[in-house]
């Protein structure tokens, strides 16, 4: 039942987008979609605090112990519950033999922790907590995020549209791209304008692009729901799968346009 009304918003999305118009290029508020802070959050802001890619030169190196986002964004990679439930991809131990726990990597806007291994967490003076994940048996555990989450706030989506005057509802997305330097790009499926605190006409494909701890720290608003995606695989050297979600983030981010 849940898929084929997946199935119907979907096509609906796409009737409207028949009738769509260009986003306005340029740095503009925006809100995004759980499902994309929850990309964002892996692709973007994850691969930088895994301890092996800070060694290699991260952007977030730096920055620990420092505010790297507004006070309303808070970020944990999950191992198994969140929030009284299970996640997606629940791990309980990891290829190194540490038992799973919650790695909390940005609390309240300040980044607080890295990812690390064993090796790395020796280096940091930080506990493992079950992050060294292998593909197969012969292959070598590589520090990896599981289930990788912006934790929800107090606001209403319909709130926030509402206090929006003019912006855009950023939905979908179909592909993207980020680095170490936190830098990143991503593609737009479905979106809608936000004119006056309302809903206005579905959006072109677009692109957003930005770096991470600049646009967190931007947030204004953030939603009460949370929405998980886990049909991925996260390609760092060896196939692993993984999950990430997120509530909807009011933001100011760099936006393509015809």
């Amino acid at each position: 039942e849940d898929i084929h009304e997946e199935i119907d918003a979907l096509y609906e999305h796409l009737m409207k987008k028949r009738e769509g118009v260009f986003a306005s290029a340029g740095l503009k508020t925006v809100i995004l979609s759980g499902e994309m802070s929850g990309i964002l959050a892996h692709e973007a802001v994850g691969h930088t605090v895994e301890a092996d890619l800070v060694l290699g030169g991260s952007v977030a190196g730096p920055m620990l112990g420092k505010m790297v986002a507004s006070p309303l964004v808070s970020m944990t990679d999950f191992a198994h519950t969140a929030f009284g439930e299970k996640v997606p991809l629940p791990v309980y131990v990891d290829d190194e033999g540490v038992l799973a726990d919650d790695a909390e990597l940005i609390k309240d806007g300040k980044l607080v922790g890295f990812m690390v291994n064993r090796e790395t967490g020796r280096h940091f003076g930080m506990e493992p907590k079950g992050n060294a994940r292998a593909f197969a048996f012969n292959d070598e555990p590589l520090i990896r995020m599981r289930n990788t989450v912006v934790h929800p706030g107090e606001s209403k989506l319909k709130d926030m549209i509402k206090a929006t005057e003019d912006g855009y509802y950023l939905m979908y997305t179909n592909n993207g791209q980020a680095d170490t330097t936190g830098e990143f790009m991503f593609g737009v499926t479905v979106g809608y304008e936000i004119k006056e605190g309302k809903l206005g006409k579905a959006i072109f494909d677009t692109t957003i692009s930005g770096v991470a701890f600049d646009m967190l720290k931007t947030v204004d608003m953030v939603s009460d729901t949370l929405t998980w995606s886990s049909s991925g695989f996260c390609g760092k050297k060896q196939p692993m799968p993984v999950s990430m979600g997120g509530p909807e983030l009011r933001c100011q981010v760099m936006i393509g346009g015809k």
